[in-house]
């Protein structure tokens, strides 16, 4: 599995910072690891149901049956892409429409990637412990309230899936001029009936995850409830993480500050020669913690009905 960078250093070479711009302000779909599709536009994979594992018996005795259930199961990947238009004044403004689209894409491709990174971690990772079974529950009880998520990725099983169709222009993103380049006539949004240029830009990726002991979180924190030591342990206990990298901690900024006070600010003891008072960490028994300000800043629904935490 490679990293979009790492995939954008192997493939997309004629149009490397695209990559750049995309993940500049989406720093946990920057870290994610992805995986090629099984096809252009979905992923087929086995997804255990059943195992019978071998035992040990008496001499002479007769083995166990051993087998591995398992059932067909497909994802289908998203689409990351959009439009940019250009009126036919502008683009002679700005000495042609391509460079009036180079100024432009950089900020698209941004916001596109703040876009998607929020669906991910709300559509995907966060839907899916709370599906599962996977959610531990801080205590808050009326409000907005943060949310601390824990992934393992493994390949295979939990990681980002891409097209294999893509990179084919040597750029991450596939881009087609609308109307083959030519001026066309606007049929909605900003330029609507002005004659325009056109760009397409799309992408396939998604995510998948395929076993429940890969991802879990911890809801309803607030100022006054905030997750225990042993709630911590527990949450990367329940993907099985370990400090080999493949395990990540993903937050807000000020989810983090919950536990750098919590943490290390009650207990930071200051000299008087001291010139920088360092209040954050940056990993937990080894866990990374990744921020992204994608996450909602304070304002996440409070889950209920989730037992209490023991």
């Amino acid at each position: 599995m490679k990293t979009l960078h790492e995939l954008s250093q192997q493939f997309a070479r004629k149009q490397p910072h695209q990559v750049d711009a995309l993940t500049e302000e989406a720093p946990i779909m920057k870290r994610i690891p992805f995986d090629a599709a099984s096809h252009a536009m979905w992923n087929n994979y086995e997804e255990v149901v059943d195992v019978q594992g071998a035992g040990f018996v008496e001499m002479n005795a007769p083995l166990p049956v051993v087998d591995a259930a398992t059932k067909l199961t497909k994802v289908d990947l998203g689409i990351l892409g959009g439009e940019i238009e250009c009126p036919e004044d502008t683009a002679q403004m700005f000495g042609g429409k391509e460079k009036y689209f180079a100024k432009k894409i950089d900020k698209v491709l941004r916001k596109s990637g703040q876009t998607a990174e929020q669906r991910i971690i709300y559509d995907n990772f966060l839907r899916y412990a709370l599906d599962k079974g996977k959610a531990i529950d801080a205590g808050g009880t009326s409000g907005g309230s943060y949310s601390l998520v824990a992934v393992r990725f493994v390949k295979g099983e939990t990681c980002g899936l891409y097209s294999p169709e893509g990179f084919k222009q040597g750029t991450m993103l596939d881009v087609q001029p609308i109307a083959g380049g030519t001026l066309y006539k606007a049929s909605g949004g900003t330029y609507q009936g002005v004659l325009v240029y056109g760009l397409r830009l799309k992408a396939y990726l998604g995510i998948q995850i395929a076993n429940p002991n890969t991802v879990g979180a911890i809801v309803n924190i607030q100022k006054g409830k905030k997750p225990t030591e042993a709630m911590v342990d527990d949450l990367i206990a329940m993907v099985r993480g370990s400090s080999n990298g493949n395990t990540l901690l993903f937050c807000h900024e000020r989810c983090k500050n919950l536990l750098n006070h919590q943490y290390k600010g009650n207990s930071l003891q200051v000299g008087t020669k001291d010139k920088d008072i360092d209040r954050t960490f940056t990993h937990w028994n080894g866990i990374e913690i990744v921020t992204s300000y994608n996450f909602n800043d304070g304002t996440d629904a409070v889950v209920t009905g989730l037992p209490a935490y023991a």
